[in-house]
């Protein structure tokens, strides 16, 4: 079960949509749920970026569908994220705080930036990507550090050379996009620039200054990026995020996990827990984050893929010792 991560929607929301989009793909022709992103900081296990890459390059029939999708993309739609990361002034300081808070988005993944004489490399690795999909992640990222770049130093602003993971045969329409010479099928993503760039003379705009307001539960999900050697975490986080394709079950929570049924029982067993208990547990949680939004009893259980309220009822008493209705009437105040 080693080297389960996981990436939230948001961070790949828009390009989702913008392929869909331009290319008049369905929703239902993906196997990724659409619900996952009503909620942008969703977590998502990783294989799945795996799996929806794929099958968009398959129905768009077009390799370069991520470069020609992310001119039209905005590169702060990121919600309280976003606005954390571009509060920063200048373009050092924004810089910075993706480096670090890029660990938040995703897990298993790396920014960072070394300087080599005059010329700084911002960098992305993440190994975990699969190889015959690695060049659209590393374009989209790419995509982004030159967006991040450019809303700082104005749109005309090209870096020295872009590294892409991967390779591509139509490799004029990237170089045209980055405007600048592209090195292929490099270990990690590589965006270069001149020292000087980071200077606060040469930046063209001084961003306006943004409110952080975010709520307890804003802060509840941007704190949750379990690491993939917390088994417990990284558990809860899969059956949290089956719970798309309606009440969770042994044989596709297993699978996500990358585990055989009776593997998956096994682990359970040593951490004296069985499935029924942490499927509980998670619906649970998931129907008083529900509560707290004031959605109706009756609407969370066929949300939650309950076929009755009465199994709802049994399985919330069992987790928090009240029924829904006490437990909204127990913390009326709050509510």
């Amino acid at each position: 079960m080693k080297g389960i991560h996981f990436i939230r929607a948001i961070a790949f929301v828009n390009l989702y949509q913008h392929v869909c989009q331009n290319y008049q793909i369905k929703t239902e022709q993906l196997s990724l749920p659409e619900s996952i992103f009503i909620n942008p900081m969703t977590l998502i296990p990783l294989s799945e970026l795996n799996v929806l890459l794929k099958e968009l390059e398959q129905l768009t029939n077009d390799p370069d569908f991520v470069v020609k999708v992310m001119v039209g993309i905005n590169e702060s739609g990121l919600g309280a994220i976003g606005r954390w990361i571009f509060s920063g002034h200048d373009l050092a300081t924004t810089i910075r705080r993706i480096n670090y808070g890029s660990s938040c988005l995703q897990s298993g993944a790396f920014m960072a930036g070394s300087q080599t004489g005059s010329i700084i490399k911002w960098t992305y690795h993440n190994p975990f990507i699969e190889r015959d999909v690695k060049i659209h992640d590393s374009v989209r990222i790419a995509s982004f550090m030159l967006k991040v770049m450019r809303r700082y130093l104005g749109d005309q602003f090209s870096p020295m050379r872009v590294m892409l993971s991967g390779s591509r045969v139509n490799q004029q329409i990237y170089k045209d996009y980055f405007g600048c010479d592209i090195g292929w099928n490099h270990h990690q993503t590589e965006l270069w620039f001149h020292s000087d760039t980071r200077l606060a003379t040469i930046q063209t705009d001084v961003q306006p200054k943004q409110k952080l307001a975010m709520s307890s539960h804003d802060l509840d999900e941007f704190l949750n990026m379990p690491q993939s050697d917390d088994e417990m975490k990284v558990i809860y986080e899969i059956v949290n995020y089956s719970c798309h394709y309606g009440l969770p079950t042994l044989n596709r929570v297993a699978a996500l996990l990358e585990l055989s049924e009776q593997q998956f029982q096994r682990r359970l067993h040593k951490m004296n827990l069985n499935f029924t208990i942490i499927c509980g547990y998670v619906m649970s949680n998931l129907a008083v984050n529900l509560i707290a939004k004031s959605v109706p009893v009756e609407e969370i259980a066929e949300r939650l893929g309950y076929r009755n309220i009465e199994s709802f009822n049994r399985m919330f008493k069992k987790h928090r010792g009240v029924t829904p209705t006490q437990y909204i009437q127990h913390f009326q105040d709050y509510f």
